[in-house]
């Protein structure tokens, strides 16, 4: 008898732990329960396949953004990066450099972006919100600058293939990558110094620099991861439109953030968990397919994700016990 209330003890115990993950969770089954009424070709393996592969972008990105905003840095220079690295990567192979080097050096692209932001918000200390939104414009400028504002379109067949090929046929390699990303970022928080510095400094930066955390080298490491996550988004975006765009994501900015807060995470940091950002992607894509399958209008699309990120703010609110406090 004692064995059984101690399993349901354990049960209790891990359901409430999940807190905000378990809701999620509990959302996206309703949510796919509506659509699969409401359209005949949403319960589908491909069309799942198709959530999976459009998530993949946003996906990424949402790694390097749930990190950085563990710190309670608020990184909006995602697409950006993003747009950057891909115009990178298309002029290079218009200039017949091989491929693979054409992606290396677009990771690098994400690197020094990251960089940029790490010692602007770091050493500087400016607002992370307020820095980002600056590098944002600096770096989007200089895409254009690249070409001039033309688009670059990419005739490689096996970069196409990082953002449209499949493996067996059947998973698409973009969904691999960010299946990959969300596993190491999971195990870089969970089991790693770094991962348990990022939640100290998010929790409280000054508790965590009088036990003699380097904070400077934590943001720094953190936005640097930022930058190469979106770098990778960019690489898969070029791959899958097969050009590079300097108009890539402009007034998408807010998707990812959306995604990372629905997910659980705290807009002041030290809270949250990848598994809630990776429901949180879920949900967003799904919501996204499901409106392009009952063929509602763009603007119409766009209210909705307004009212989707307006909703993430005010579950953050009530999660963090400001409206109580008020």
């Amino acid at each position: 008898m004692s064995t059984n209330v101690n399993i349901g003890t354990k049960v209790l115990s891990k359901i409430k732990d999940s807190g905000t993950t378990l809701s999620l969770v509990i959302v996206y089954i309703i949510l796919c329960a509506v659509f699969t009424v409401l359209s005949p070709y949403f319960l589908t393996l491909n069309n799942f396949l198709n959530i999976g592969t459009y998530g993949s972008i946003m996906g990424v990105m949402a790694v390097g953004v749930t990190i950085a905003m563990l710190l309670g840095a608020i990184d909006i220079s995602q697409w950006s990066i993003a747009t950057l690295a891909g115009m990178v990567a298309a002029i290079l192979m218009n200039q017949d450099v091989n491929w693979l080097i054409a992606v290396l050096a677009a990771l690098a692209v994400g690197v020094v972006c990251g960089i940029v932001n790490g010692l602007l918000i770091a050493s500087l200390k400016i607002t992370a919100i307020i820095a980002t939104m600056g590098t944002m414009q600096i770096f989007r400028g200089v895409a254009y600058l690249t070409t001039n504002g033309s688009t670059v379109m990419i005739a490689n067949q096996q970069y196409a293939l990082i953002g449209r090929g499949f493996i067996f046929n059947t998973v698409p390699i973009a969904l691999l990558i960010v299946i990959v990303a969300f596993v190491l970022a999971y195990l870089i928080l969970k089991y790693t110094r770094f991962g348990r510095y990022v939640f100290a400094v998010g929790g409280n930066e000054s508790a965590s620099y009088l036990t003699g955390i380097n904070i400077m080298r934590v943001k720094l490491k953190a936005l640097v991861i930022s930058g190469f996550c979106a770098s990778i988004a960019g690489v898969i975006v070029t791959s899958q439109v097969g050009a590079a765009i300097p108009t890539t994501g402009i007034g998408m900015e807010m998707g990812v953030l959306s995604a990372v807060i629905l997910g659980g995470l705290s807009l002041s940091g030290g809270k949250g968990k990848i598994s809630g950002t990776l429901i949180g992607i879920l949900i967003l894509a799904t919501i996204q397919n499901g409106l392009t399958l009952l063929s509602v209008r763009t603007f119409y699309q766009m209210i909705i994700n307004g009212f989707v990120l307006i909703l993430a703010v005010s579950m953050d609110v009530i999660r963090s016990g400001a409206l109580k406090k008020r």
